[in-house]
């Protein structure tokens, strides 16, 4: 696997610009605001947004953008379909990764155990799992109208992607609205949430079908 390696599949959720020039403080109480964040992703049972992408590699002077369609299905189906520059999608079922680039799917079987790790963290991040997953320490910050939760891997193999990642939500919704992840190699990327609709059906076929 060289262009869809399993560290390939986590580039292609990242994007640059994080929240820098905003000011984030530690939370007075941030275990109530792990519940309240808690709370409201259990209570979510779909969701359906556009996303857009921006990604800054140290390569690179202008960075990449792209754009695409991000569908969520408690507990634990996800699509995430870029459509802009290209075509690109993953797509989780359950316990099975699958990602299609182009029009031809790509091998990711052979990953194993990192792909059963990335897949979780994939999930996590959506369904409020985070907050039990033992590869991260995590941090709880605000500023005028958004929570920050600060995700630092102390697992091995995540520390060797990951310096960290930052997830940003809306104080008044408590939705997340911006998920960035900072590589080990220097690299930055944020992707955002648009248009988002919340608890109404999705398609099965979505989680079925690349």
């Amino acid at each position: 696997m060289k262009s869809i390696s399993i560290f390939g599949i986590i580039a292609v959720l990242m994007a640059a610009h994080c929240a820098q020039a905003q000011s984030f403080k530690p939370v007075a109480h941030p275990e109530k605001v792990l519940a309240e964040l808690r709370k409201t992703s259990q209570a979510t049972t779909s969701i359906q947004a556009s996303f857009t992408e921006e990604k800054q590699l140290a390569v690179l002077k202008e960075p990449e953008k792209s754009s695409g369609l991000f569908y969520y299905q408690q507990k634990n189906k996800m699509r995430w379909e870029q459509r802009t520059p290209s075509k690109y999608i993953i797509l989780i079922n359950g316990d099975k990764l699958r990602v299609q680039e182009g029009n031809k799917e790509k091998n990711v079987g052979q990953a194993g155990r990192m792909a059963a790790q990335i897949k979780e963290l994939m999930i996590g991040l959506v369904n409020g799992d985070f907050q039990q997953n033992k590869g991260f320490s995590s941090a709880v910050l605000e500023d005028g109208d958004q929570y920050q939760i600060v995700l630092t891997p102390v697992n091995r193999r995540l520390k060797n992607i990951y310096s960290k990642i930052a997830m940003n939500f809306s104080k008044s919704s408590l939705r997340l609205k911006e998920l960035a992840f900072f590589e080990k190699g220097g690299d930055k990327s944020v992707m955002k949430f648009q248009q988002e609709k919340f608890n109404q059906p999705i398609s099965e076929n979505l989680f079925k079908d690349l």
